[in-house]
């Protein structure tokens, strides 16, 4: 994620709605500069960012880079536990940039699910990926009760983004 375009990532977070008190989680597991950005945004529209930091390396650099953000809340995440759900929070967006050839999939789409609010986006950035490989997660997020898949790959050179949407009803 080290050679995302900042410039596309101001782009990208359009999709966020500008409202105040809104939550916003990030699973993280290397590059700060989509977490800049977004700590930028909820700042702007007075929300809270939560970001989970799923390596040392992320978490030490995160303190260091934000501390005294009253908005920003970073967590040294263990993406093996075996849910996410923490005090009960559910956030208006999830946005993960993991590398996922190390992480399962559909385990984590699943621990995922719980922590989004009813009309909740999850927005993943992979980097590019063979049509196969999006059909593929098209296919995990409709088995874990995702629905509005679409898959952006003109936005980075690099990369290419997931957006679905949890609804109400549906799953567990």
């Amino acid at each position: 994620m080290k050679n995302i375009e900042q410039d596309k990532v101001d782009q990208l977070l359009q999709i966020i709605q500008d409202k105040p008190a809104q939550r916003i989680v990030h699973f993280s597991d290397d590059s700060h500069i989509i977490s800049k950005k977004l700590s930028e945004l909820c700042k702007r529209y007075q929300s809270d960012y939560y970001l989970n930091c799923c390596k040392d390396t992320c978490y030490n650099e995160a303190v260091m880079q934000y501390d005294n953000q009253s908005h920003i809340h970073i967590t040294n995440f263990n993406l093996m536990r075996p849910r996410y759900k923490i005090q009960g929070i559910e956030y208006d967006y999830l946005i993960a940039t993991l590398d996922f050839t190390k992480e399962d999939k559909n385990t984590f789409l699943a621990k995922c699910y719980p922590v989004i609010r009813t009309g909740g986006n999850i927005i993943i950035v992979i980097p590019n990926s063979s049509y196969k490989e999006r059909d593929e997660w098209s296919e995990l997020l409709e088995e874990q009760y995702y629905v509005s898949t679409n898959i952006i790959d003109d936005l980075f050179d690099k990369y290419d983004v997931i957006v679905s949407k949890r609804m109400h009803g549906w799953g567990t």
